[in-house]
Parts: C-alpha cells; sequence; structure tokens
C-alpha cells in the first residue's frame, strides 16, 4: 500500500467518521484513498469552513476534530480556524497536501512555508520526508490528541511522500495508543545499540524515529513497551499533589474552577461525583459552560469577565481554589486582583506553560480527579464526619445579584425595528436544550448572558479569539456530530457574509441547522467602541446588506424575514417545527451591549 492509504487505515482504526475539508492537487493521493474508506468526508466550500467545523465537531463531541486542505492557497486559508483552535486549546488533527519534498525549498507554483506559519499555532507541526515518517508522526499526533489534548496538531503531507510504498500490512494502533504502554525499540542491529533504551517523552521518541528515518528495517516488528510517556512528569510532583489536597481538605470555603481540560480528559462524570460527594461549588469559564447544570444551585456559573455575581463572589472570597483544566486567562481571572488570590490557588493543568498557582501540578485533570475520589473512598475519610459546605454557599448566595438585561421584557413597546436583546432572549427560549452557536459581535454577549446550559458544549463560540465567521461552519460540525438534535446559530449580518458559502454545505448535507442573523445592517460592536472609548462619530461600520431571505432561498434554503414580534413569533414556530436548515433574517435596532462591572 501507498502512505495514504495506511494513513486512512490508521485514522480508520482510531474511529474517525468524519473528515471536513476542501480538495486540490497536491492532496489528491489522499482523496484517492479516502474515496474508498469507510470516512466520510464533508465537503466545505471554502478551508476556513472546513476547520472551524472540526473545531466544533470537537468541542460538541469531546474527541478531536480533523480537517484537511491542499498546499499553498488551501493551507493559507485554515490558518484563521486552526489560530482560533489554538487559542481555545481545542484538539483538532489538521492535515495538508504540499509539493514534492524533494522540491521544497524551490520557488515552483503553490510552494509556500506551510510549516513555518503552522508552528506557532500547532502544538506541534511535522514535515514528514518518508513514508515511515509519515507514519510514525501520525501516530505520534494521535498520541498527544489522545493523551495530551492540549490543541491542533499538525502532518504536512508532500505529494511523493503519500504516494511512497510502506508495508504496513500488519500494522495495529492498538498497540500503540494505550493508556498504560508506550513504545520503544528493541533488539537493534550492534550499530544501533546505543539507543536501545527508554524513552521518557515524545521528543525522545520523535529525535529516535527522524535519526533512523531510512533504518527501520532493523526494528519492524521489534517494538516492545514501557511505562507511559505520554503524561508530563514534573519533580516533586507527587509532594504537590499530597500538598494539593491536604490544603483542600483543610479548606472551609473551597470553589472548583472548571476549564474544558475536563472535557478533553473525559472527566465529567468524575467531576458531578466529586461535587455531589463533598458540596463544593465550582465556577466555569466560557468554555466549559454546562459541564454541571447551570441549574444546579453547586454551579455558580461564569467566573471573570462578565460573570455572574456569586461566582466572582466565591473567587475573590474562598480560602482554597483548586484549578482544573482551566487556562485562567486574564477573563477568567479578571473578578479581582490576581495577586490577591494567586496564594489560594492550586492549578492543575496539562499543559506545563500555563500553570500560574500557588500550587502548579502538571497533569490531566481527569487523573487528580481520581485521587480525589480514591481519598474519599478511604477508610479514614468515611470514620470522619461528612464535611457539607453548607455555611459557605449561603454566604455565597447571601452575595446574589440577579442579572437584568434591558429590553427582554414583554411589557415594553413594540418596538419596530425589534431590540436585539429582546430577539435573543426568545430564540433562546424557544430553543432551550437545544445547541447553540454564536460568532462574534453584539449579539454574541446577549446570547452568552441569557443562556442556560444543561451540559457542556449547548453553547459553542470562540472566546480566545473571536474571529468573526466562525458559527455558522461550526454548526456544521455540531450538525454531523449530533445527527438527532436541533443545532441553532446566532450570528450578525456583519460576520455571517464572511463564510455564507457554507449555506451551500449546510444544504448539501441536508443538515437540521437554524440560523439566525441579527441584523442591524453595521458592525455595532465596532460602532460602540468608536463612540464610547474614542470619542468618534461611526465611520465604516455601515453594511449594505443583500435580502438574506431571498439569498437563503437561492441556496435551497427555507426562510423567513422579520421585521416585527408577530413575525419574529411566525419565523420561531417555523424554523422549529422544520426537520431541515431555516434562516430567519431578523431587522433589529441600533443598540450598546451592556459593559461589565
Amino acid at each position: 500500500m501507498n502512505t495514504a492509504e495506511a494513513l486512512i487505515r490508521l485514522l480508520e482504526q482510531d474511529g474517525i467518521k468524519h473528515i471536513f475539508g476542501h480538495p486540490g492537487e497536491q492532496i489528491l493521493p489522499f482523496y484517492k484513498a479516502l474515496k474508498d474508506s469507510s470516512i466520510e468526508h464533508i465537503l466545505t466550500r471554502h478551508e476556513q469552513g472546513a476547520v472551524h467545523a472540526a473545531d466544533a465537531y470537537a468541542r460538541s463531541s469531546g474527541n478531536y476534530g480533523l480537517c484537511i486542505s491542499t498546499a499553498g492557497p488551501g493551507a493559507m486559508n485554515l490558518v484563521m480556524g486552526v489560530a482560533t483552535a489554538f487559542k481555545d486549546s481545542v484538539p483538532l488533527l489538521i492535515i495538508t497536501g504540499d509539493n514534492d519534498y524533494s522540491r521544497k525549498d524551490e520557488d515552483i507554483f503553490q510552494n509556500s512555508p506551510i510549516n513555518d506559519v503552522f508552528e506557532n499555532i500547532t502544538v506541534a507541526s511535522f514535515h514528514p520526508s518518508s513514508a515511515k515518517s509519515a507514519i510514525f508522526n501520525l501516530i505520534e499526533s494521535l498520541i498527544m490528541l489522545h493523551k495530551c489534548p492540549k490543541g491542533p496538531v499538525h502532518i504536512n503531507l508532500s505529494k511523493d511522500v503519500l504516494m511512497g510504498e510502506v508495508n504496513l500490512n500488519d500494522l495495529s494502533l492498538e498497540k500503540w495508543i494505550d493508556s498504560s504502554k508506550t513504545p520503544i525499540f528493541e533488539g537493534l542491529s550492534s550499530d544501533l545499540d546505543c539507543f536501545n533504551e527508554k524513552i521518557s517523552n515524545l521528543d525522545d521518541f520523535y529525535e529516535l524515529v527522524n535519526i533512523f528515518d531510512g533504518h527501520f528495517n532493523y526494528f519492524d516488528e521489534k517494538l516492545v513497551f514501557i511505562d507511559d510517556f505520554s503524561k508530563n512528569v514534573m519533580a516533586n510532583v507527587d509532594n504537590s499533589i499530597n500538598l494539593a489536597i491536604d490544603k483542600l481538605k483543610s479548606s472551609r470555603k473551597p470553589l472548583i474552577v472548571v476549564g474544558n481540560g475536563i472535557v478533553w480528559g473525559k472527566a465529567i462524570e468524575k467531576l458531578n461525583a466529586i461535587v455531589s460527594k463533598t458540596w463544593v461549588p465550582i465556577a466555569t469559564t466560557f468554555h466549559s459552560k454546562g459541564v454541571i447544570s447551570e441549574d444546579d444551585k453547586l454551579n455558580l456559573g461564569i467566573v471573570g469577565l462578565r460573570g455572574t455575581s456569586i461566582a466572582n463572589y466565591a473567587y475573590e472570597n474562598s480560602d482554597c481554589i483548586l484549578v482544573l483544566g482551566a487556562r485562567l486567562s486574564e477573563r477568567t481571572i479578571a473578578a479581582c486582583d490576581f495577586n490577591a488570590v494567586k496564594d489560594k490557588i492550586i492549578h492543575v493543568n496539562i499543559d506545563e506553560g500555563c500553570l500560574k498557582g500557588n500550587i502548579n501540578i502538571c497533569m490531566d485533570a481527569s487523573d487528580l480527579l481520581d485521587l480525589l475520589l480514591d481519598d474519599l473512598e478511604s477508610k479514614e475519610y468515611r470514620d470522619k464526619d461528612f464535611i457539607l459546605y453548607q455555611d459557605w454557599i449561603n454566604e455565597i448566595y447571601s452575595n446574589y445579584e440577579p442579572l437584568i438585561v434591558d429590553g427582554i421584557a414583554e411589557s415594553e413597546e413594540n418596538c419596530i425595528p425589534l431590540r436585539p436583546p429582546y430577539a435573543i432572549n426568545k430564540i433562546v427560549n424557544a430553543f432551550k436544550g437545544c445547541y447553540f452557536l454564536s460568532d462574534a459581535g453584539t449579539h454574541t454577549t446577549w446570547t452568552t448572558l441569557l443562556s442556560s446550559n444543561d451540559k457542556f458544549g449547548k453553547l459553542l463560540f470562540s472566546g480566545g479569539f473571536g474571529p468573526m465567521g466562525y458559527g455558522l461552519p461550526a454548526s456544521i460540525g455540531v450538525a454531523i456530530a449530533h445527527p438527532d438534535s436541533q443545532v441553532v446559530v446566532i450570528c450578525g449580518d456583519g460576520d455571517i457574509q464572511m463564510v455564507i458559502q457554507e449555506l451551500a454545505t449546510i444544504r448539501e448535507y441536508d443538515l437540521n441547522v437554524k440560523v439566525f442573523i441579527i441584523n442591524n445592517s453595521q458592525l455595532g460592536i465596532i460602532r460602540q467602541w468608536e463612540e464610547t472609548v474614542y470619542g468618534m462619530d461611526k465611520y465604516q461600520i455601515d453594511l449594505a446588506n443583500p435580502d438574506f431571505a431571498k439569498l437563503a432561498e437561492a441556496y435551497g434554503i427555507n426562510s423567513m424575514k422579520v421585521e416585527s414580534r408577530e413575525d419574529l413569533e411566525l419565523a420561531i414556530d417555523k424554523s422549529f417545527d422544520s426537520n431541515h436548515a431555516f434562516l430567519v433574517d431578523v431587522y433589529v435596532c441600533e443598540e450598546n451591549i451592556p459593559l461589565p462591572k
């Protein structure tokens, strides 16, 4: 078989069901192998759409997403989406095609420094020089995505490498990706004996692969296994863990701050078990909304910028903050001066580079939860009086301030055009329990403030990078991952026009996606900054929009234009009752978003 066929075989073994992409000349050997596989290819109309779709597929399913493009302009069109996933630590496998490896330094058609670009927005970027290197790069990438999911991993596959022959008839991915095992090479010929030793991390493994590229005949079929190396081991990590557990046990006002590392670590059920056994309250980042139902009293909501009053109170007044799988971005720590709470923080993250606490533990948050659960089951713990933090929870809720969003009340005048928060509140309430996607703009603030999630993944948007054009293609990924669910996109008239061609993809695959355009004929948030921050008259923000309803009809999607409350009610009913795509163009007035206090 050739390299492309071997790679597809490995992806099938890993359980991949869908790939989002757009073909091109240099990646066609991969597409030829893909054509006869069990993996379904979702053809988006732009490479940016492919990567956003893969991103949301991952966020909503908890598994890594996969997207593919060709060389040069195809690869560069992925950059926006890859940077988005990197900023939000979303595990993706990015595959690009390229010109022949032997001509990588020549000035030929569509040659570009793909890896030089991608190495800055991925966890790792590979450019294998041979068939064997490509196989090992894929295996290494899958190990990283399964065992250390920090963000996107990229493999750039030259056309001649894809067409190279490789004998891997007996290759099984299962023996490589195993939670407690790792490959090393043994029984090498005498001139290679100096490398016959344990490999302690992925860098050592990849260095070995590079050294022996072209010499794999020495150790084909000579794999043995040693202790797991996919976890990042820190000096004195056991002491830090014991110190952290002791600190948490002695706390009387504990708080758990949860990031989406809980999701990638497949640890949502473990977190729920900890909370139900201890009654320790939690707060979430933007990207972990709904890991515990937001109807649960122990879920205080989002902490930080635009956080709830009780989550921010608990963060500032707790005596111990256990941070699990969160980066502690500037938005998350905005509740108060970080220096005032740093000494209280136990920070657990698989990415050593983001640790900011007083006690830092570089490990999978899921593994720490296992230790906590074991401790809760110990005889020593069972013999103690069970500690419930009811007094602490009562104190937190005594500082509750209800969220008041102006403009959503039914008693208000029937404003024409509609007020944006009124329209969005109606949509959110009508589709409660469905998957929601938002984009970048004023509508994102109201959607976030007005939505409540009963499980993770029910509200998705890019919080770290915030590109315009995320929502519509992302809805494709969610609809593919959850084919029996309704998917709702709330977007603006500015951002949808950056990716509006993906309506064709939604129609082609007959996806159950409802698109609500909050149409104020302007770049609303930019206007607000111009006026309130820079004291200038509005400039270059007015949009001469098309008739979005007619445009949707041209794509074969049912639609409706909304200009009144009655129109909105009818449009919601029609779209809700439809099992197919539906677009609603909601005309709204100019209105500023509420700024954080």
